[in-house]
């Protein structure tokens, strides 16, 4: 191995066990009762490999186990630069006990080698979904002038409600990503580091600035938690946005470095509802900031060093192999000790122990990584995707990066053959304008940016069928974008596509045929009106023919694009009214048992 891989950090988070007191037959022990089981990892801060090291139960990291962790892996050539954890009450009594706290040191000398530092870092995911946690439940507070102790409330659960309301409360949606699941997070969705990165992100932000105009500090503060936990995150060489390429590597150092200044600036100002000192999870991020900035600069005399991987300096590869624990042996998800163990040597033996699916973790971006090696998976055939025209449907719930549109593959059009009357009847049965009416759906200012943006998403998809539908935000002429275009390029980087006017005022004459189309039909709800989704045989193939004939000068695959993803818009949106519906029932019911045992 490079001397420059073998730089490392130790990790270590406890894994709630089955207490349950059984039987160790290879070590004729009995084990138990144990609550926990306290797992600590070595991973390389430069390179992909990582192993664990300790195994205990209901054993807490103190100062000696650490120092003795550390005089271990020096003694094999390894150098140890940091040290992370979460901020549970047992590591913040390490952290008090080796004095590190974000108005002081935040990295203690190396025992072997008193010249080098070893920096401690908290679980960035982890802050980042508490401090999302403390905005929904308390509200952020900043002082209402530099150096008052009067403090007004900036961020909360309220203004983040209404920005669903308005930018994702109808079929076209500014913010895509954003559901009522961001705000009412429970239980698991609280542990999603996902929902709280795109609650807390830079498109949140511009939306906020978009449709508040009194709103400007709520928006800067979101803008804030982005840029910084982009930096913290980085785990990239290149990455879409600047701010995420690897830390120190190119251009963007002075950026990155202002980021995380902004945000630890924020961090020791910020207040959550009457709690007048610094939470855990704000004591944590300074720390991790300053010990990022120090780790870099120790580094540089290194040789052989460029950049960081700060993603490497979280908790994501303890959680990973905790899932592997968990998920990888059958149905019981809570091992005995015993299992556990059994486990565990499972998995340092056998082949790529890859993190599980559908958990909370984000895995890296590179090639999945075993212990102490790594393995290449064979790339997807880029061909094969590009040879079929594919559409992507903004899927709310598996939001991907902005600069990016979430995707669905929507079926190809092999439908069946519908018992519908000729086009032209049913033009002239839905009594449609042959010119449109787009006035009618044009409904609020949100729900216009978010037809400009399908528009230009469609645009972007169809572009070697019709290269006239629209353009890059990069390669645009400023005076032939639509208004309605705006908010595409304030999200843009120069990736996204923004239609032609002409092509919007085509999609927005569409939309008034779809609606035409649907009004009135579909299965009743519980006011007893209808979802406007018509449940007949041939329901896109219908509107094809409809559209095809209303607009002959386009392609039809043009067309069937728009009605495909039209219709999953539509599907989306009645999911949700039904969804509603039918939280509205459970509440009326709870209200009618409550008001029946009060009269009891």
């Amino acid at each position: 191995m490079d001397p420059l891989e073998k730089n490392c950090a130790i990790l270590f988070d406890e894994m709630a066990i089955d207490s349950r007191i059984v039987y160790d037959n290879s070590c004729d022990i009995v084990r138990g009762p144990h609550k926990q089981a306290q797992v600590v990892m070595v991973r390389s801060i430069t390179s992909k490999w990582k192993q664990p090291i300790m195994l205990s139960f209901d054993t807490p990291v103190t100062p000696t186990i650490l120092f003795d962790l550390v005089r271990a892996l020096e003694r094999l050539g390894y150098p140890v630069r940091a040290v992370v954890s979460d901020m549970g009450p047992k590591n913040m009594g390490l952290w008090k006990t080796l004095n590190i706290a974000a108005d002081k040191e935040t990295g203690i000398q190396n025992p072997c080698h008193p010249e080098r530092h070893i920096w401690f870092f908290a679980d960035v995911p982890h802050v980042l979904k508490n401090i999302r946690n403390h905005v929904l439940d308390d509200g952020l507070y900043l002082p209402k002038e530099p150096g008052s102790t009067e403090k007004v409330i900036v961020l909360d659960k309220l203004i983040l409600q209404e920005l669903i309301k308005v930018a994702s409360g109808s079929e076209f949606k500014m913010c895509f990503k954003l559901t009522d699941k961001h705000i009412t997070a429970k239980h698991a969705d609280r542990q999603n580091v996902r929902l709280a990165a795109q609650l807390l992100s830079n498109s949140t932000a511009a939306a906020i600035r978009e449709l508040f105009e009194d709103e400007e500090a709520a928006a800067e503060v979101c803008a804030t938690i982005d840029a910084g936990f982009d930096v913290l995150n980085s785990r990239c060489l290149v990455a879409d946005k600047p701010l995420r390429c690897a830390f120190g590597a190119d251009e963007h150092w002075e950026d990155q470095k202002l980021a995380l200044q902004r945000l630890a600036h924020l961090m020791l100002a910020a207040r959550f509802g009457d709690n007048d000192n610094l939470l855990p999870c704000q004591k944590g991020m300074v720390v991790s900031i300053q010990s990022a900035l120090s780790l870099f600069e120790e580094m540089l005399s290194v040789a052989g060093f460029r950049f960081l991987f700060l993603a490497r300096l979280n908790q994501d590869d303890l959680e990973s192999f905790f899932s592997c624990v968990r998920t990888r042996f059958g149905s019981n998800v809570n091992p005995s000790p015993v299992e556990l163990i059994q486990r565990v040597r499972l998995l340092l033996i056998g082949a790529d122990p890859a993190a599980a699916r559908g958990t909370a973790v984000q895995p890296e971006s590179c090639a999945p990584s075993a212990f102490l090696q790594a393995r290449r998976h064979p790339a997807e055939d880029a061909e094969s995707v590009s040879a079929s025209l594919v559409v992507r449907v903004c899927e709310t719930a598996e939001g991907a990066a902005e600069e990016e549109e979430p995707e669905t593959e929507l079926e190809p059009v092999h439908l069946v053959q519908a018992p519908e009357p000729p086009p032209q009847a049913i033009v002239e049965e839905l009594e449609l304008d042959p010119a449109g009416d787009p006035t009618e759906v044009l409904e609020s200012q949100a729900q216009r940016y978010g037809m400009a943006y399908a528009a230009g998403f469609l645009a972007s998809k169809c572009a070697r069928l019709d290269p006239s539908l629209g353009a890059r935000t990069a390669d645009a002429i400023v005076e032939e974008v639509p208004d309605d275009a705006r908010w595409i390029r304030l999200l843009s980087r120069g990736g996204l596509t923004v239609p032609t006017r002409q092509w919007l005022g085509v999609f927005q004459e569409m939309e008034a045929t779809f609606r035409a189309f649907h009004q009135g039909r579909g299965l009743r709800r519980r006011n007893n009106e209808p979802d406007n989704l018509s449940r007949e045989a041939g329901v896109v193939h219908s509107l094809v023919a409809i559209l095809c004939e209303r607009w002959p000068q386009l392609d039809s695959r043009v067309v069937t694009a728009y009605a495909q993803l039209r219709t999953r818009f539509r599907l989306r949106y009645v999911a949700q009214l039904r969804r509603r519906d039918h939280a509205e029932a459970l509440e009326e019911a709870a209200a009618r048992r409550s008001a029946a045992g009060g009269a009891l």
